[in-house]
């Protein structure tokens, strides 16, 4: 099977997690928040779970370019829940919209984009 011909638009994937002390920048003062790379880092596992189980052997996904904004502050011990959802696929290059969020409040949105090659890189 060819490394995307499962790969379609309209998968989704979803991750939960508290802001714990690896999420944490500090330099800001105080307890801390959660951290913009942080942030980026779920946005991207979120993206590559949602399709790690069907690419083809010996392929993974590499992210090559976000487009991120970090909307607004989460506090150490909160939840933070990360949504993704491939919006495109072109060849081996995948389109996510990412979004992270705790309960209504947006935290960041964006777009993600990542591509599929061989794990032997």
């Amino acid at each position: 099977m060819d490394a995307v011909e499962s790969i379609r638009p309209g998968l989704r994937g979803r991750l939960e997690r508290v802001v714990d002390g690896e999420l944490i920048t500090h330099h800001v003062g105080g307890a801390g928040t959660f951290a913009t790379p942080a942030m980026i880092g779920l946005m991207e596992i979120t993206c590559h779970r949602s399709v790690v189980n069907l690419l083809s052997e010996g392929h993974t996904t590499v992210g090559y370019e976000v487009h991120v904004r970090h909307l607004a502050p989460a506090a150490p011990g909160s939840t933070v829940v990360v949504t993704t959802q491939l919006t495109e696929v072109k060849g081996s290059k995948l389109y996510f919209e990412v979004e992270c969020r705790q309960g209504d409040t947006v935290l960041g949105s964006g777009m993600h984009k990542r591509a599929i090659v061989r794990a032997s890189f």
